[in-house]
């Protein structure tokens, strides 16, 4: 019985290592008044000059440089026109104590030419994230949150996928593959629905949002954070505008 017992915990052990996923957390979530909901929407601008971004260095690993016609840029500094790609923007105070359900659909991360597609995503606590390996070779995905257990799986093949939950809110989680260096993405979780990561364009849009007061929150993986007050009325919209720059 006690052999049993140790191969139990061991295999429990290497289960969490690996990042398998337990269940999802069972809430009640706190009924929300669509007709009185509003939406807040803004972009994300860059000021000055914007800093010219490196080109990946793939080295020795031809299976990865073989997938581009050309030179690939690091993606961490996408500025077109002045505004912001991949700024996470979320709701950081003012939601209370209300309770969402966590929704059923994985957030779904692929890993294709040695790059994470998407590199900057959103989660909230306990859903189901995803990680598809769609390269022809070896990836892992090594994850290190602060406030929650770090995990490290491994993704052997094209088609390979494994399922992760992270249990406590953090922005943001990075995300590394050890074995190509370069490949850097990072999830933000909460414990809410109401955030987006900006696309070329730098807009956002935080949909059936309850009426309130709140702070509103933007995240750069280069060019830091920034934080503003909104109102948004029943029924009504408000606009945040969050102005970004390089660090000097």
């Amino acid at each position: 019985m006690r052999r049993i017992g140790l191969a139990v915990l061991v295999a429990t052990l290497l289960a969490a290592c690996s990042g398998e996923p337990g269940p999802p957390p069972v809430r009640t979530p706190t009924p929300l008044d669509t007709t009185t909901t509003g939406t807040i929407t803004g972009e994300v601008r860059f000021e000055g000059e914007v800093p010219a971004m490196a080109t990946i260095r793939f080295g020795g690993f031809g299976e990865c440089s073989s997938q581009h016609p050309g030179p690939v840029p690091m993606g961490d500094m996408l500025v077109r026109n002045g505004k912001v790609e991949n700024a996470f923007v979320y709701l950081k105070k003012g939601l209370g104590d209300r309770v969402f359900a966590v929704p059923a659909e994985p957030v779904v991360i692929d890993q294709t030419g040695c790059l994470y597609h998407p590199r900057v995503a959103g989660a909230q606590v306990g859903q189901l994230i995803r990680f598809v390996n769609d390269d022809p070779l070896l990836h892992n995905v090594h994850g290190t949150p602060t406030a929650s257990p770090a995990w490290n799986i491994s993704l052997s093949r094209k088609g390979a996928a494994r399922d992760i939950r992270i249990d406590k809110a953090e922005v943001m989680v990075s995300v590394r593959c050890d074995l190509h260096p370069w490949m850097q993405g990072w999830i933000g979780v909460l414990d809410h629905p109401y955030y987006a990561v900006t696309g070329p364009d730098g807009a956002f849009a935080l949909k059936n949002v309850p009426p309130g007061d709140y702070t509103i929150a933007v995240w750069h993986e280069r060019f830091g954070t920034r934080e503003a007050q909104v109102t948004l009325p029943p029924s009504g919209t408000a606009t945040a505008v969050f102005t970004l720059a390089a660090a000097k």
